[in-house]
């Protein structure tokens, strides 16, 4: 993704955590569920390895077919393995090799939306709500009057993942929810007043809901933990150098967490006491993440730490396998 800003510099502290350890072990577990990852360095020890999905500028990835990612050493201990599986071919700044049907490809776009996902319940969720988290971050832009920051976020959902969630919407005839997308995004082009924009969010986000009603639980929680470490991802980037380098990266991760920090609340208020128990807990695991952000501009005292958003995800999917 284009850098949109010059490095701030914020207070930093680094924490290295157990998440850190759990981050990495989940993603390989993932890579083994066949889809595409590229290494992601770290300055903590290791790699954390990172899907690279649909089309992405900077790194030569093949749409269809077998994936090899390339092998990448991280600044402390570990080195990234090679990671085979089916893939989209989106991501940036890595290189693999693809072999399959369509020979050698190289992909276009931006690199968002990782955390690889085999069950289609679960993936749904993840993207959907990766796209209601631009939106998010884009309402909250708007409405504090960085309105070309919150155009550009509010305009990503339909240039970056609605192809993969437009078969499964039009088989549940829940295609109108593009429709709703772009008219949050004419509201907020137009110079509409914030709550015009908010209304329209709202007219998307009933439709989401209504898909997401179709879900179990446990789907859910686990499509909100892929998101979370979507969120890890791009914080990464955003903070590479020890600075917030990557403003947008930065707003990105933000507004993926206020996503399940929303649909854990909703959990939460539930009446059935299990669902009511597990929206507690995803709650509780989000928590830690508070210290890694400061205001929407990344701008005051915080903890620059990717590995506070990868504990949070691996926490999350372990609430997601007691749902069972």
């Amino acid at each position: 993704m284009t850098d949109r800003t010059k490095p701030r510099s914020v207070t930093v502290r680094r924490t290295l955590t157990l998440g850190t350890v759990l981050a990495g072990i989940t993603a390989t577990g993932a890579a083994a569920a066949g889809e595409g990852y590229t290494a992601v360095e770290t300055e903590q020890s290791g790699i954390i390895l990172a899907q690279a999905e649909g089309e992405g500028e900077g790194s030569a990835v093949e749409g269809e077919g077998e994936g090899e990612a390339s092998a990448a050493e991280a600044e402390g201990e570990g080195e990234a393995s090679a990671a085979e599986g089916e893939g989209e071919g989106e991501g940036e700044g890595s290189a693999a090799k693809g072999e399959g049907e369509g020979g050698e490809g190289e992909g276009e776009g931006e690199g968002e939306g990782g955390a690889g996902v085999s069950d289609p319940e679960q993936r749904l969720q993840r993207d959907l709500s990766f796209m209601e988290g631009h939106l998010r971050a884009g309402l909250a832009l708007y409405e504090a009057g960085d309105l070309e920051a919150a155009r550009t976020h509010i305009g990503h959902p339909i240039k970056e993942k609605y192809d993969a969630v437009a078969e499964p919407l039009a088989a549940m005839d829940k295609g109108a929810l593009k429709g709703r997308i772009v008219a949050i995004a004419e509201a907020a082009e137009s110079g509409a007043t914030f709550d015009e924009v908010r209304a329209a969010f709202d007219g998307a986000r009933t439709v989401m809901e209504e898909v997401r009603a179709t879900m179990s639980p446990a789907d859910q929680v686990m499509g909100l933990a892929a998101l979370t470490r979507v969120a890890g991802e791009e914080y990464t980037v955003a903070v590479e150098g020890g600075t917030v380098s990557n403003l947008h990266e930065y707003q990105d991760a933000w507004g993926f967490l206020r996503v399940v920090e929303a649909e854990a609340q909703q959990m939460a208020e539930s009446a059935d006491p299990d669902r009511a128990a597990a929206g507690q807990e995803v709650l509780d695991h989000l928590k830690a993440t508070d210290a890694a952000f400061g205001d929407l501009q990344g701008e005051g005292d915080f903890e620059m730490d990717p590995s506070i958003l990868m504990g949070a995800a691996s926490r999350i999917e372990l609430t997601a396998f007691g749902l069972g």
